[in-house]
């Protein structure tokens, strides 16, 4: 694992995952999203994306290995996520990854706006672009940055892939509809097998660190 990062921008109009489906519902009652492109097509994603977290809500289990991983002994962590209104991915994972936190008293859970923070994005970018959602896993003390995921989990990215190449000439619409069939068949197992990988690599980092350890 790589030298863990400082990293101590200002967070930009952080939210609670409670605050930020308020603002999701003030949203869509407003005909609008987030970000400075409010566009017919970003709003529609926007009220698509109000459904797709309660449907994610209802139908979440954690995995048990996950919860047990994060249940050993080490320092409190920070998970700030990146994440707009209108990203399908982001509606998808973000209540998983608020009710895995929940479940977690050391694990406290920021959600900040892509477009309002740059300084974070701009640390974690996917192949020069700036895909979301991304969940930065950071030491609450000390802000070493622990571990950086997203924007999509492996397996269902591996699936996404092998479509495109399969059908090199697949519409966005083809392949949005692909992505979200896969997000409702895997039930946010994929996103809980990533974290648990991230999460074992992690924690013996945390405890050296907290044991003064270097």
């Amino acid at each position: 694992m790589n030298t863990p990062d400082i990293l101590t921008p200002e967070l930009i109009n952080p939210l609670t995952y409670q605050s930020f489906k308020k603002l999701i519902d003030e949203l869509v009652a407003n005909n609008q999203t987030t970000g400075p492109e409010q566009t017919e097509e970003r709003i529609g994603y926007t009220r698509l994306n109000q459904q797709r977290m309660k449907r994610v809500e209802k139908q979440f289990s954690i995995n048990p290995n996950l919860l047990a991983a994060l249940q050993q002994p080490r320092p409190e962590w920070h998970w700030v996520v990146l994440v707009e209104s209108w990203c399908g991915d982001g509606a998808q994972q973000l209540p998983a990854l608020a009710a895995i936190a929940d479940a977690v008293p050391t694990i406290e859970l920021t959600i900040i706006l892509r477009d309002e923070n740059p300084a974070w994005m701009d640390t974690c970018l996917t192949n020069g672009s700036r895909a979301i959602p991304k969940l930065i896993c950071l030491n609450a003390e000390t802000n070493e940055r622990l571990f950086t995921w997203g924007p999509r989990p492996l397996a269902i990215l591996e699936q996404v892939l092998h479509f495109k190449e399969e059908n090199p000439n697949a519409t966005k619409e083809e392949i949005g509809t692909l992505v979200h069939m896969l997000y409702a068949k895997d039930r946010s197992q994929s996103l809980q097998q990533d974290l648990l990988r991230l999460v074992l690599s992690a924690i013996p980092v945390a405890e050296e660190a907290e044991g003064g350890v270097l």
